[in-house]
């Protein structure tokens, strides 16, 4: 669901300024995992962990042409499930319908499955994905304000946050809205509060560590003076703690649709972005033009961006990052326009001066 679009005079111009630095390749270790069972893999992919398993349900792909041969997008309602030490994924249900580029967050009381669409409409609802030991269970959460698809997610002191994410509509517009669920509230609903300072997005990154929130990247997409779509790729940064936001330098390039939720590591405290689309892409082909392998990371302490001398050895986007026995798991994803890969990977970063 990422196109390298037309040029659009951008310009990233840092806030602040903006260090970047090179942190060693030595102790980061990549491990590829049984390969997911749907061919050819999916874009837009729902992962998640609860109760000792990784589920994995939807997505989308082309299985018979590519796009620009007339290929028809399909999209999935199979879920799987990996325990330790297994050798192939199960079998485990069916979502509802169809669905793929929803917001997906992990939590004790299960996969929350956040908007997303499928071939007939965006969803405004949610989906609550449990493990029961024998099959996952699906069950319905507090409807969204509005219908969302693309949109980013995290959890933070018992609480789902949501940012972004693309409207319905011929041409998919961004939009600027953040919400709130307390998981703790006995009538949950969602509570809007206020956006962050900076244009709207959809395919962000989000994250939270350390009592708060952290937003970056994404595409912006509004309409021209003729109502044709208008991108524009985001290298900003910012932060929600306390009931506030702050800008935050920029990044080095833009990552669009890179893993969201983000890893991060508490000891440094970091928020690792890897990959995504870059706004460098801009006029290449995309059916030519793998993803990018390049990884970097928010360094919490400094406040400055670094970038790593490893490469990610199959970089995908459009999936999760999942936290999965003590490593960080990204599950299918697409590889370049239109292509999905199977390949699925476990990473645990190393800690680099």
């Amino acid at each position: 669901m990422f196109r390298f679009l037309a040029p659009c005079g951008l310009a990233f111009a840092p806030l602040f300024a903006v260090a970047t630095g090179s942190a060693s390749a030595a102790a980061l270790a990549w491990t590829q995992q049984p390969t997911y069972p749907l061919s050819p893999g999916m874009a837009g992919i729902i992962a998640g962990a609860h109760a000792g398993v990784l589920i994995a349900a939807g997505g989308a792909n082309f299985p018979d042409k590519m796009p620009w041969d007339g290929g028809k997008k399909i999209y999935y309602d199979e879920i799987f499930v990996l325990a330790p030490g297994d050798t192939a994924w199960r079998a485990a249900g069916k979502l509802p319908a169809g669905r793929a580029y929803s917001a997906v967050v992990s939590t004790a009381e299960g996969v929350w499955v956040i908007g997303g669409e499928n071939s007939e409409h965006v969803f405004q609802d949610t989906l609550l994905l449990r493990w029961d030991g024998k099959t996952v269970v699906v069950g319905a959460g507090p409807e969204l304000p509005a219908p969302r698809t693309s949109a980013v997610a995290t959890w933070l002191d018992g609480s789902l946050y949501v940012a972004g994410g693309y409207a319905p509509g011929t041409v998919r517009l961004s939009s600027g809205d953040f919400w709130r669920l307390d998981l703790a509230e006995r009538e949950r609903h969602w509570q809007a509060l206020p956006t962050w300072p900076g244009p709207t997005r959809a395919q962000a990154v989000m994250a939270a560590l350390e009592g708060a929130v952290y937003l970056f990247s994404g595409l912006e997409m509004t309409v021209d003076a003729e109502g044709k779509a208008k991108p524009n790729y985001l290298g900003d940064a910012y932060r929600y703690r306390a009931d506030r936001w702050e800008r935050l330098p920029d990044m080095p390039w833009s990552a669009i649709a890179a893993p969201s939720p983000a890893p991060v590591t508490v000891a440094p405290a970091r928020v690792y972005v890897l990959g995504g689309v870059d706004s460098r892409l801009v006029g290449k082909v995309p059916r030519e033009t793998r993803v990018p392998d390049h990884m970097m990371y928010f360094d919490v302490a400094s406040q400055q961006w670094k970038t790593l001398e490893a490469r990610w050895p199959d970089p995908v986007v459009t999936s999760p990052a999942v936290a999965f026995g003590g490593e960080w798991w990204i599950v299918s994803g697409e590889i370049m326009a239109g292509v999905r890969t199977k390949n699925v990977w476990s990473w645990k970063p190393g800690v680099n001066p």
